[in-house]
């Protein structure tokens, strides 16, 4: 019961950025902070991973946020603190399982883009729609 709760949350949370990202470029901060806390709460009443889990699954997001300053934004501040809270859900590493295959699905997609003439190299894509994409195939999977 406690895992389909878990697995709808992060599914709607990851269709509404979704959405916000492909159309405004910026992810909503009122969801993160709603499923952030959501996700802590879940985590506390059912105790389906340990703290150091999700708090691993929280670094991963952290990272991402501490790439995102360094590079200028080359990954949006958005998507590290979206993982952040993703982490809250899916601890270590399932939410590394899930950057990384929402990466492999935009590298694939955007290369076959490129190769089309339809994209492209320089251009700036939202990630979100791609963790959308590798989280979905993950639960037919």
């Amino acid at each position: 019961m406690g895992e389909k709760i878990v697995k709808v949350l992060l599914l709607l949370l990851l269709a509404i950025n979704s959405a916000v990202d492909w159309r405004k470029r910026e992810i909503s901060l009122i969801s993160l902070e709603v499923f952030g806390v959501i996700g802590i709460g879940l985590n506390l009443w059912l105790g389906y991973q340990s703290f150091m889990e999700a708090a691993g699954g929280v670094g991963i997001g952290l990272v991402l946020l501490a790439a995102a300053f360094f590079t200028k934004e080359a990954i949006g501040f958005g998507d590290g603190l979206l993982i952040c809270v993703t982490g809250i859900y899916l601890g270590f590493w399932e939410n590394m399982s899930l950057l990384f295959m929402g990466a492999l699905c935009c590298g694939l997609i955007l290369s076959i883009g490129v190769l089309a003439g339809r994209v492209k190299m320089a251009a700036r894509v939202p990630l979100i729609p791609f963790l959308l994409l590798a989280f979905i195939g993950r639960m037919i999977l």
